[in-house]
């Protein structure tokens, strides 16, 4: 029976390739556009390479306390982060820190709907002119959005036809995703050496340097570095969870620091100037038909498959950071029900609920708004609030917290003598954590200051929405995850505790450290621990 279960569960190299793909996509040189191309505000040109080496340290680091944490918990069960910071700052922290880990998720799904089918054909994402270009009036971006909408949930559903299906599908289309997106690495790398050095000599020149582009530009890029925290979540559906959760995501973070420069090394010879997606928008470049039309072709199918995986992927991941909160009473205890292959179906069914709610609030609204506006101010340039930069900015701010979160869980274990760090990890981890704390200071400073600046500009109403969105969805998430706790959950915790203590404790078991770490910490340090 236990080899039945297992074979049902993710090796480690099944959940190494599942975890690159949902983390790391070509989609990344989208972003060159705005961190780069000469003109836009603080853009820092080819300096974008060695920001990304930043970024993965830091975002290495972080997985590697992931990784420790992993290691000393019971992590054979969903949560992850939300276990760690339940285990060591108790209820309420480890339910806010599983609430926001679990809001991250509609900024990602929303960047992934509209990269889908309108960042592929819409005119503000494309080269002007193109032949792949749609324009269906005011409201262009609804109708594209709407389909893409209606592939995301198709795509979200597969998880309830059972996890074999599932890892067939994710599979696959993870093998399209990047077979196809090989096919842009090597155009690129043609065009590379059909330039020499010319472009590397253009970006040496325009490649202007300051403290706000850099600090702008690694909060936008960190974003493609993270992922790992959301889906380490899935414990319940990882063989040997304590080893393999560390083991994945250490690896997956190299293999992405190294995949991000190599290839943001080729496109900066390979070109002067990037347009917002340089998946389709590269192939422009060439003056064979064949490129011209096939090019696009190519990457028009590597964007379905990384979208199809993507969704798939959110689905489970939101199903298993949904379960752990409702097994012990945060939400519906009817959430907390596995199907015989550890599928969290019904939570996983709420988080398709939820989701569906914030695609139209982030994305359904905003294109209606634009397009009432297009209607009703014709002629004119409409200055959304939102783009890629906003999004992935807004998420890599949330992921940040949970990162610090984790780490403080690492500084309290080790003061508290319940786990051990090297000469390295004493030194790097409070580094990383007061480098994080400064690029969230800076988000927040930087989104008030552009919008004071913005104040009697062309682009004052958008950039007045954007940072009220920002902060009113941080601001909401957090009264309603302080509300919730007090009014839901800590009725429902005393009345447990009245009538059915026994029960308590076995949910508090989830939390205790698991047995082989406290026996080697105990024969290092018997009489530091606790019995």
């Amino acid at each position: 029976m236990e080899g039945n279960v297992s074979k049902k569960k993710l090796s480690l190299k099944e959940f190494i390739w599942l975890g690159f793909n949902y983390t790391v996509g070509i989609g990344f040189v989208g972003n060159f556009a705005i961190l780069s191309n000469a003109g836009n505000a603080n853009a820092i040109g080819m300096h974008a390479i060695w920001v990304y080496l930043i970024i993965g340290f830091v975002a290495g680091n972080c997985a590697w306390a992931f990784a420790k944490m992993a290691k000393i918990h019971n992590s054979d069960a969903n949560g992850a982060a939300y276990i760690y910071v339940r285990t060591t700052f108790g209820r309420f922290w480890g339910w806010f820190v599983g609430f926001m880990q679990y809001v991250m998720l509609p900024f990602i799904i929303t960047i992934q709907i509209m990269m889908l089918i309108r960042g592929t054909f819409s005119p503000d994402f494309v080269r002007d002119g193109s032949w792949y270009t749609l324009n269906w009036g005011a409201f262009s971006d609804f109708y594209l959005d709407l389909i893409g909408i209606a592939i995301y949930l198709a795509a979200a559903s597969i998880i309830f036809f059972g996890i074999k299906i599932y890892k067939k599908i994710a599979h696959g289309t993870g093998i399209i995703k990047w077979a196809t997106a090989l096919c842009l690495i090597i155009a690129a790398f043609a065009l590379a050496i059909t330039h020499g050095s010319s472009n590397w000599e253009h970006w040496t020149n325009n490649s202007p340097l300051s403290f706000a582009g850099f600090m702008n530009t690694f909060t936008s890029c960190f974003f493609f570095f993270a992922g790992f925290e959301i889906f380490a979540t899935a414990g319940k559906n990882i063989n040997n969870p304590e080893k393999n959760i560390g083991k994945g995501i250490t690896l997956i973070i190299l293999i992405s620091t190294i995949f991000y420069i190599i290839v943001s090394i080729i496109f900066f010879l390979a070109y002067s100037t990037f347009v917002q997606n340089m998946n389709v928008g590269a192939w422009d470049s060439f003056h064979s038909k064949i490129l011209i039309y096939g090019g696009p072709i190519v990457m028009i199918i590597s964007g379905f498959a990384l979208k199809i995986n993507v969704a798939m992927q959110n689905a489970l991941y939101g199903g298993t950071s949904l379960q752990p909160l409702s097994q012990e009473g945060y939400i519906s205890d009817k959430l907390f029900k596995l199907n015989k292959e550890g599928l969290p179906v019904k939570a996983s069914l709420l988080n398709l609920l939820i989701t569906s709610t914030m695609i139209i609030l982030w994305l359904v609204i905003p294109d209606l708004i634009k397009g009432f506006w297009l209607l009703t101010h014709k002629g004119q340039t409409y200055q959304s609030a939102f783009n890629i930069s906003t999004l992935t900015t807004a998420s890599s701010a949330l992921t940040i917290f949970v990162y610090m979160m984790v780490l403080l869980v690492v500084f309290k274990l080790t003061l508290k003598k319940k786990l051990r760090l090297n000469w390295y990890e004493k030194i790097i981890f409070p580094i990383v954590f007061a480098f994080l704390a400064l690029i969230l200071v800076w988000h927040f400073y930087s989104l008030i200051k552009d919008t004071v600046d913005a104040i009697g500009t062309v682009n004052e109403s958008s950039q007045v929405v954007a940072m009220a969105v920002e902060f009113a969805f941080i601001l909401g998430s957090s009264v309603f995850a302080i509300c919730w706790y007090a009014l839901y959950y800590l009725p429902k915790y005393k009345k447990r505790l009245q009538t059915n203590p026994e029960l308590q404790k076995e949910l508090d078991r989830a939390f205790d450290f698991n047995e082989e770490h406290q026996a080697e910490l105990k024969a290092l340090q018997p009489q530091t621990i606790n019995k």
